[in-house]
C-alpha cells in the first residue's frame, strides 16, 4: 500500500466514479416522488452531507496521518470496542457492496439482457473488479482519470441532445410547495453523498503534497452537478411521470433522435454505465479489502480479495429477494443505517480525538 501513489486529481475522479454510477440510475425517481417540480433543488441540498463527511474525514487524516477508518477507530477508542465499530463499519460495506452489485446486474437484466441469469452477471461484474483489486489503487486511479471526464460528459451530452424534446415548463412553479418537499427528495441523494466518508480509505495512498481535500470537494461537486443534471434531464422530459420510471434516465436516453441519424444510444448507454460500475465495484471492494486486511492485521490486503469476492457476491443476491424489495430498503432501512455508519461513528470519532488531542496538550 505504501508505493501505490495517486494524485489529487485522480483521487477526485475516483470518488466521482465510486459515488456516480447508480446514482444517476434510481436517484431521480426517488427526488421526483417528493419534490416534485422542485428535484432538481434536492441534490444541492443532500451534498451538503457530502462535503461534510469529506471534511471529517480529512479532520481525522489530520489527527492520524496515513490511517484509514479502521485504523482510526483503534487508536481513538482502543482495541475493543475499535474493533467493534470497526466490524460495524465493514459490515455496512459488505452490505453496501452487495446492493451495488445487485443494483447493477438487475439493470443490465432487465434493459438488456433478459433472458441472461442474475448470477452470471454479478459473477462477472466481481470477477473482473477482483483483478482491478489486486493490481493495485494506481490501476484504478489511472482508469478513474481516463473515464472519468468521459461519464460526466457523457451525462452533459444527453442532457444537450434532449433540448428540443424538453418541455421547460414542467419546473414551474419553482418551490410552489415550500421547501420541504425538496428537503424531503434530498434524503435519498444524501444516502450517496453520505457516501464520500470512504475517502479515508484512499488518503494515505495520495502522493506527497498533493491536497486530499481538495480532490474530495472536486469529487462532491461534480457528483452534485451530476445529479443536478440529470433531474433537470427527467424534469423537463417526464415532468411527474418520473416517479414512476424505475431508471428514467435511461429512458430519457431512448428519446435522443438527431436527424433521423444519430438515436437508438442505449447500447453506448449501457457500455458507459458498466464501466462505470466497474470502477464503483472496484473502489468499494478495495476499500472493503484493506480495511478488513487491517481489521485482521493482515499484511498484505491481495489474499483476501478473491475469498471477499466471493462473500460480495452472495451478499448480492441475499440482499433483496428482487428488485422491487431493493428499492423499497434504499428510503428506509438504507438511509437509517448510512446516517449511523457514515455521520455519527465518524462524528464521535472526531469528537473523541479531539478531546484527548486536547488533554494531552494541557
Amino acid at each position: 500500500m505504501d508505493k501505490e501513489k495517486v494524485s489529487n486529481i485522480q483521487l477526485g475522479f475516483m470518488m466521482y466514479l465510486m459515488i456516480g454510477g447508480t446514482s444517476i440510475l434510481v436517484v431521480p425517481s426517488f427526488t421526483a416522488m417528493y419534490a416534485k417540480q422542485d428535484m432538481w433543488i434536492s441534490p444541492i441540498i443532500g451534498s451538503v452531507l457530502g462535503f461534510f463527511c469529506v471534511l471529517l474525514a480529512w479532520i481525522m487524516d489530520r489527527f492520524y496521518p496515513g490511517e484509514t477508518i479502521i485504523q482510526h477507530l483503534n487508536s481513538v477508542f482502543g482495541k475493543v470496542f475499535g474493533r467493534v465499530l470497526g466490524a460495524m463499519i465493514l459490515f455496512f460495506q459488505i452490505d453496501a457492496i452487495g446492493l451495488i452489485t445487485r443494483e447493477y446486474a438487475e439493470f443490465i437484466v432487465q434493459a438488456f439482457l433478459s433472458q441472461t441469469p442474475l448470477i452470471v452477471i454479478i459473477g462477472c461484474i466481481v470477477a473482473t473488479s477482483s483483478f482491478a483489486v489486486r493490481s493495485g489503487v494506481e490501476v484504478i486511479g489511472r482508469f478513474a482519470i481516463i473515464f472519468g471526464p468521459i461519464f460526466f460528459l457523457f451525462v452533459a451530452a444527453i442532457f444537450l441532445f434532449l433540448l428540443p424534446e424538453y418541455h421547460f415548463s414542467n419546473i414551474l412553479p419553482v418551490l410552489g410547495l415550500g421547501v420541504l418537499p425538496s428537503v424531503k427528495g434530498s434524503l435519498e441523494p444524501s444516502v450517496w453523498f453520505m457516501e464520500f466518508l470512504f475517502i479515508t480509505s484512499f488518503f494515505p495512498s495520495v502522493r506527497k503534497g498533493d491536497n486530499g481535500l481538495k480532490g474530495g470537494m472536486f469529487a462532491v461537486m461534480m457528483m452534485m452537478l451530476t445529479m443536478v443534471i440529470t433531474n433537470f434531464t427527467c424534469l423537463f422530459l417526464f415532468g411527474d411521470r418520473t416517479a414512476n420510471l424505475t431508471f428514467p434516465f435511461l429512458s430519457a436516453s431512448r428519446y435522443i433522435n438527431i436527424s433521423d441519424f444519430f438515436s437508438h444510444v442505449e447500447a453506448i448507454v449501457m457500455a458507459l454505465w458498466i464501466l462505470g460500475g466497474f470502477v464503483q465495484i472496484s473502489m468499494w471492494y478495495y476499500s472493503l479489502v484493506l480495511g478488513m486486511a487491517q481489521w485482521f492485521k493482515i499484511q498484505d490486503y491481495r489474499s483476501l480479495v478473491f475469498p471477499l469476492g466471493l462473500l460480495i457476491s452472495v451478499f448480492s443476491i441475499w440482499v433483496a429477494k428482487n428488485f422491487q424489495q431493493m428499492l423499497h430498503y434504499f428510503p428506509t432501512g438504507g438511509t437509517g443505517s448510512s446516517i449511523i455508519c457514515l455521520v455519527l461513528i465518524p462524528l464521535l470519532l472526531v469528537l473523541v480525538a479531539w478531546i484527548r488531542r486536547k488533554a494531552a496538550s494541557r
